[in-house]
C-alpha cells in the first residue's frame, strides 16, 4: 500500500516500530505516533537511521501539520477506542490528516470469531517462553478482556510466570460502515490482507477507506 499510495506514511499506535521500521527499509517515510514513551524508547533504536519520525501523540487528539496519502493502524490499534467520543474524536483525527483521495487502512478482529470461553490455550512458543492465554467477553459493551500467562524457564529448569491483561473493545462489520460513511470515507471491507473476500470465517476484517472529498 505504502508503494501504491507513495508517502509518507502515518502510522497510528506505532509501538515498538515492526511496521514502521519494515516499510522505512524499503523506502517509505514514516510518521510514527505512539502514547507510551517505553515503546518508543525502543522504537527509535529499532529504526535507527531509518526515516522515521516518532510523534509522543494519542489518536484521539494529535496535530501534525501536514497531510498524508496513506494512515494506517495496524495490529487492532482502533481496539483500544473504548467509547464512541473516542471513536469520533480518532477519526476526526484521521480526516484531518488525510489528503483529498487519502487512504485510512485498518484491521480489526472478526467479532464472529470470538471464543471467550474462559479456556486456557497456548499462543505460542519462543524459545525457552510459552504463551498461554484466555478471554472473557462482555457481550452487552463489546468488551473482551485477554488475560496472557508468560512461563520463562531458566537454564537451571525453574520456572518464572508472569501475568498480562489485554483489554479491547470489538467492533461489528456495519458499525465500522456505518463509522466511516458518516466521517466522509469510502469504506471497503476484504477478509485478508491481500484482499480475500470476507466471509464469517475469515479471522480478520481489513478495512480501507478513501477520504472522499
Amino acid at each position: 500500500m505504502a508503494e501504491r499510495h507513495g508517502g509518507p506514511v502515518l502510522e497510528l499506535g506505532a509501538g515498538q516500530g515492526r511496521v514502521a521500521a519494515y516499510l522505512a527499509r524499503r523506502g517509505a517515510e514514516v510518521w510514527a505516533l505512539e502514547p507510551s514513551a517505553a515503546m518508543r524508547r525502543r522504537g527509535e533504536v529499532a529504526t535507527r537511521g531509518l526515516p522515521v519520525h516518532w510523534v509522543a501523540g494519542d489518536m484521539r487528539a494529535f496535530e501534525l501539520g501536514r497531510r498524508f496519502p496513506l494512515v494506517l493502524a495496524p495490529f487492532n490499534a482502533l481496539m483500544h477506542l473504548y467509547t464512541l467520543s473516542d471513536q469520533d474524536a480518532a477519526l476526526a483525527c484521521v480526516v484531518r490528516h488525510l489528503e483529498a483521495g487519502g487512504v485510512f487502512a485498518f484491521d480489526l478482529y472478526n467479532p464472529l470469531l470470538i471464543r471467550a470461553d474462559g479456556a486456557l490455550r497456548l499462543e505460542g512458543r519462543y524459545g525457552a517462553a510459552e504463551v498461554y492465554y484466555r478471554q472473557e467477553q462482555e457481550p452487552a459493551a463489546q468488551r473482551l478482556r485477554t488475560h496472557y500467562l508468560l512461563d520463562e524457564t531458566n537454564p537451571n529448569g525453574g520456572l518464572r510466570r508472569s501475568h498480562r491483561t489485554l483489554d479491547q473493545r470489538y467492533f461489528t462489520r456495519y458499525e465500522v460502515e456505518r463509522w466511516l460513511r458518516a466521517a466522509g470515507l469510502s469504506g471497503r471491507l476484504a477478509g485478508g490482507f491481500q484482499g480475500e473476500p470476507f466471509d464469517a470465517d475469515r479471522p480478520v476484517m481489513v478495512w480501507t477507506a478513501r477520504r472522499v472529498s
